[in-house]
């Protein structure tokens, strides 16, 4: 039996997908990893967040889901974290650990790069590892603001422009730029935390006018 050309590149194609799905799932398995937790001090964030119980909180590009049980755990019962990312496949990962964790005080949430979809007015935005890969940031960062609690905060974490992959590949913002950002989107900025080695870690709260 013959392939044609049209055969042969559908299943490259499809081997393509195939790899490129296999290895963002585990990408975000890479991410959950608890060594992570030697650099990352994900306790110590969480406290720096001084989450009340109750609270609404959204991880905003949650991923795998690293920080969203630590959020989890934070909110207590009667609060809620909405996990939130534009990709199916962290979505899918988020509804496995929750039946496996048993939190139903964790919602994923499915997003759009532009929206992040959130049902409801939060107290908290939570974004670690993603404000260097966000596009038009203080457009969406002013959008957001309509989703933010009286009173609400936005926490961002991102890589210090260190090193030479961070520098080839863009996988960090420099502190000051972040500031200057969340300020044009009209936040002002409320803590500035020196927590991890390897991030920066802000705290904004939006100007009312």
């Amino acid at each position: 039996m013959y392939h044609t050309f049209s055969d042969t590149r559908f299943a490259l194609l499809l081997s393509l997908v195939l790899l490129v799905t296999g290895c963002a799932e585990w990408n975000y398995r890479d991410m959950a990893d608890p060594s992570r937790d030697v650099w990352q001090k994900p306790q110590g964030v969480v406290e720096k967040l001084s989450i009340n119980r109750g609270a609404r909180v959204a991880d905003l590009g949650s991923g795998g889901g690293y920080f969203t049980w630590h959020l989890s755990k934070a909110v207590g019962s009667r609060g809620t974290v909405y996990a939130v990312d534009i990709e199916e496949n962290a979505i899918n990962m988020i509804f496995k650990e929750m039946v496996a964790r048993g939190t139903p005080n964790v919602r994923p949430v499915r997003a759009e790069p532009h929206d992040s979809k959130l049902p409801e007015p939060v107290d908290l935005v939570f974004s670690c590892n993603v404000y260097h890969d966000m596009k038009n940031r203080i457009d969406y960062f002013r959008s957001l603001a309509s989703s933010l609690r009286p009173g609400g905060r936005v926490a961002i974490l991102d890589y210090h422009p260190r090193g030479f992959l961070s520098d080839m590949f863009g996988h960090r913002t420099a502190k000051e730029e972040v500031r200057r950002e969340m300020e044009a989107a009209g936040y002002q900025l409320l803590n500035d935390y020196d927590v991890v080695d390897r991030q920066h870690f802000q705290i904004f709260a939006k100007v009312e006018r």
